[in-house]
């Protein structure tokens, strides 16, 4: 090796064992979140901490999925090790799930600064913004609701739809797009906003005559938002990120999101400490820094501005009222939930009951519809080439729940204690779904085959 070569080899390797050393402390971050949230606060962050303690950290995101694969995951880990996951912070995906992971002992309290607790409310509309333990917090607040293809549904003479009620109409059919509930917290969170908002009887005959008219459940919480934005659905049910996304995207003359009048919330996305947390210290801090003006900063300024995000615009609701001034130029932030005469909510969203059950729901929503879906489809669409004033009796069969919310509650129970038993009901349900389905489908045609005699 000549000389030039060696010199230039010994600066590199000076230069990466002093990087190394620089960045050899890390953050590890388990989060459903979307590529936008991670790179801003990762960013900011960082800096942030640089300034602050006059040392270098890396924050590094795990993404294993939606939040339903992110408690998989942590159970998995915790089973394996009960004193540590080798993960520092979990960050978003509601905040049922937080109630899960505490319930569990996977969550390590953390009292925040006076000057933090005196800014950050202690609930909104009824909802707690913070665990009262001091376990996880509302970093976040999220609405929920439906997008619409304009154009599409202009050019297709479809109704604005404007309750979740109103994705049952059988005009339709095959324009619906959703994503599976069990691969995502905002999803799962649509669904039980549904059974509380009109009640359990009435709540599953909404999803079920709704999900007749999906065309697919997707993987992923973004995609149904992205089949509307493109025209391949008219319609799709979303987070508002999602929604305000796509519209932001391609225009609200083509997209719009809408937050159903009265049957809807505002809930709060959840962070907390994971216990066993490898480097506590920079978790306690990365908290404190979400849940500062500064962080709160990066959800609701638009890109570009002064404190905001540099890449990506976010575009989501904080929780600090202070953000809200009339000085402050919200991205799409689509109300100040801290006036309640701007929210559309008419009840009070049940945090307890929804994380009590959430498992029972996902794996009754799974059984009974996702995984049967082409049964319930054909068996929707069987009922409505009927005419009008036949079609009652098997709408009532098609959307009576599988089981009552009595026995949801007692399910709840063992669900995760008892794989076996919890096992052999889900796929009593499933048997039982499909022999309805199948069922109906055949009533059906015999009766259009009577009617035309």
């Amino acid at each position: 090796m000549n000389p030039p070569s060696r010199l230039l080899f010994f600066l590199f390797c000076v230069f990466f064992v002093c990087y190394r050393l620089e960045a050899s402390e890390s953050l590890v971050i388990v989060s459903p979140h979307w590529e936008g949230v991670q790179f801003e606060f990762g960013l900011a962050f960082e800096k942030y901490y640089k300034e602050k303690n006059g040392r270098a950290i890396h924050v590094r995101w795990r993404d294993v999925g939606g939040t339903s694969q992110i408690e998989k995951a942590l159970d998995a880990s915790y089973k394996a090790n009960p004193d540590s996951c080798s993960i520092d912070i979990f960050f978003g995906g509601g905040m049922d799930p937080y109630e899960n992971q505490k319930a569990k002992g996977h969550l390590l309290p953390h009292t925040l600064p006076v000057n933090l607790h005196k800014a950050m409310p202690t609930e909104v509309l009824g909802i707690h913004l913070a665990d009262p333990d001091n376990t996880f917090y509302g970093a976040a607040l999220s609405s929920f609701g439906i997008v619409e293809n304009r154009k599409i549904v202009k050019k297709l003479s479809l109704p604005e739809v404007k309750t979740w009620e109103g994705l049952t109409d059988p005009r339709l059919f095959n324009w619906i797009s959703s994503c599976d509930m069990r691969k995502s917290g905002s999803v799962h969170m649509i669904y039980e906003i549904i059974l509380q908002a009109y009640g359990w009887e009435k709540g599953w005959s909404v999803i079920l005559q709704m999900s007749g008219n999906v065309r697919s459940f997707m993987q992923s919480s973004s995609a149904p938002t992205k089949e509307v934005s493109v025209g391949d659905a008219a319609y799709a049910v979303s987070i508002d990120i999602n929604g305000l996304t796509q519209q932001a995207h391609v225009g609200v003359e083509n997209v719009r999101f809408i937050i159903p009048q009265g049957v809807s919330v505002i809930a709060p996305d959840g962070i907390a400490i994971l216990k066993g947390a490898p480097n506590i210290d920079a978790a306690r801090e990365f908290m404190n820094f979400v849940l500062s003006e500064k962080g709160q900063s990066l959800w609701m300024k638009p890109k570009g501005s002064m404190g905001g995000p540099v890449k990506f615009g976010i575009s989501r609701m904080g929780v600090l009222p202070l953000l809200y001034g009339d000085g402050m130029k919200l991205a799409l932030v689509p109300m100040n939930p801290f006036e309640p005469s701007s929210h559309a909510a008419s009840f009070r969203y049940n945090s307890v009951l929804g994380s009590q059950r959430w498992h029972i729901t996902n794996d009754l929503m799974g059984q009974t519809v996702i995984d049967v879906h082409s049964h319930l489809r054909k068996a929707w669409q069987s009922i409505h080439m009927l005419p009008a004033n036949k079609r009652a009796p098997l709408i009532a069969a098609f959307s009576k729940p599988f089981i009552t919310e009595n026995e949801a509650a007692e399910f709840a129970h063992f669900w995760q204690k008892d794989k076996i038993r919890a096992a052999r009901t889900a796929n009593s349900w499933m048997t039982e779904a499909v022999g309805r389905y199948k069922s109906i489908g055949r009533q059906a045609e015999k009766m259009l085959e009577e009617s035309k005699k």
